[in-house]
């Protein structure tokens, strides 16, 4: 498949703003995650849609891994220490010149509080990728 097609594609079967998935932990969607990441367009532009303290480059098993990694060992680092997960999700982000798939945890603090951390992974060649994130092994 070609780029081209394969950002239409991709464009037709996630639209934008609406989650791709939803759920109490990334730990039910692990088998469909990898699909998902090998289906992203190639972005012309390697620029995430927010600012992230780290940042992994690699191949989809790398950036597979780190992902997964990551985000189930901050939501059982918030289940340990203070929050309650309201949600886990993904959605894409479209921005000129790039793809991005969100990946968030909606959470609440034992003293009320409500807030989002969220991690982009955005495809940079046939087989290279970018991982952003602020949560590091994990916080």
């Amino acid at each position: 498949m070609g780029e081209a097609a394969r950002k239409e594609s991709f464009g037709d079967k996630y639209k934008s703003g609406e989650k791709i998935w939803s759920g109490g932990s990334f730990i039910n969607y692990m088998q469909s995650l990898r699909d998902l990441l090998a289906e992203l367009p190639i972005s012309a532009a390697a620029i995430p849609g927010d600012a992230y303290e780290h940042r992994f480059a690699g191949n989809l098993d790398f950036v597979f891994g780190e992902l997964i990694y990551t985000l189930t060992g901050t939501e059982g680092y918030f289940r340990d220490t203070y929050c309650a997960l309201k949600e886990c999700f993904i959605k894409p982000i479209y921005i000129p010149n790039a793809t991005i798939l969100e990946f968030g945890i909606d959470y609440k603090t034992k003293a009320g509080e409500e807030g989002t951390r969220t991690a982009e992974v955005i495809r940079t060649g046939e087989i290279s990728y970018l991982f952003f994130t602020d949560y590091h092994r994990p916080l």
